[in-house]
């Protein structure tokens, strides 16, 4: 028969042995709820339909859902911002745009810096953007448009994903290379954008291949596309000539990567990584993406690591050969 003496010892080795496995049985829990998405470009554009499409089988993989939040607003500070100041626990992540970590911070103080704050998880794809308007409008092709807006200045009016964003830029780049003016009008995101070009409210928008079905309305000729901000013309659009053949400094895709606050367990990001890669091989999410008229392009570790930081020195290059000074 235990003396009290030796039930003491008991529960000691009990205990012992408890807050022993304790912290693996925890880290072997993750994840054990649902995983905050972040979208900072705002709602209904290429980046919340991909968010979209991989949390429809995200569960599969992973053991947990991931729920797309749209926070977007102030050219993606908002979003961005509120992934910074999360808890780095790995259950809050981005679906993070090139617009807003390797763009926006050349020109503003946007309250992060994307080198230190955040951790590149998983890259999805990415698609070049074009510059498209409505088939009634008069321009048909690049010179069309630059001719009339010389003829006309401030009075044609080009919507954007947000200031200072991607299609900012694209822009200003294109007013710069052709000495005309055009009216920026932005919007909460490329989704908005885009509806807002479509619907007639600004003469001209930028889009890629998700972005509203542009794909199909540009082949079945409902949307004109003026030209592509990619290296070389498109292979869906091969007719089509890119703003560098047109004298633009403008190359932009639009960049789908998963990303982390600083500070995130690294085995917790491994884990996101491997469910991600996994549901890449899934039938059912290239399917959906295909859909859309894309495709995926996986890749993490250091090779999107070196991808990421390359982007964002890439555009740091672009704002500095235009002589323009951050704003504070």
């Amino acid at each position: 028969m235990l003396t009290r003496k030796g039930i003491l010892w008991v529960c000691a080795i009990v205990v012992a042995t408890i807050l022993m496995v304790a912290p693996q049985a925890g880290a072997a829990k993750y994840p054990n709820k649902p995983i905050k998405v972040i979208l900072a470009t705002g709602a209904g554009g290429s980046h919340d339909m991909h968010c979209r499409a991989v949390a429809s089988v995200i569960h599969e993989y992973l053991g947990q859902p991931f729920l797309c939040t749209v926070r977007g607003g102030a050219g993606g500070k908002i979003g961005m911002g509120a992934l910074k100041r999360s808890k780095p626990d790995g259950y809050t992540i981005a679906l993070g745009s090139g617009s807003h970590f390797a763009i926006a911070p050349h020109a503003r103080n946007m309250g992060f810096d994307p080198k230190t704050d955040f951790i590149p998880v998983f890259q999805v794809n990415g698609s070049p953007f074009m510059l498209v308007t409505k088939s009634t409008t008069p321009w048909k092709t690049y010179k069309d448009l630059i001719d009339d807006a010389k003829k006309r200045p401030g009075k044609i009016s080009i919507s954007s994903n947000g200031a200072w964003g991607s299609s900012h830029l694209g822009i200003i780049q294109i007013m710069r290379a052709a000495n005309v003016k055009f009216k920026h009008v932005p919007f909460r995101g490329g989704g908005k954008a885009w509806q807002a070009m479509y619907g007639g409210h600004t003469d001209l928008g930028w889009a890629n291949v998700t972005t509203g079905g542009t794909l199909g309305r540009v082949k079945s000729g409902d949307l004109t596309l003026i030209a592509t901000a990619s290296k070389k013309r498109m292979k869906e659009f091969p007719k089509y000539p890119t703003f560098y053949e047109l004298g633009v400094d403008y190359e932009y895709k639009s960049w789908r990567v998963f990303l982390a606050p600083k500070g995130t367990p690294a085995d917790r990001i491994e884990i996101l990584q491997k469910a991600l890669h996994k549901a890449t091989k899934g039938k059912t999410l290239r399917k959906l993406v295909k859909k859309f008229g894309e495709k995926l392009s996986p890749l993490s570790g250091p090779k999107l690591k070196e991808a990421y930081l390359g982007q964002i020195d890439f555009y740091g290059k672009v704002f500095k050969n235009m002589g323009y000074k951050k704003k504070k």
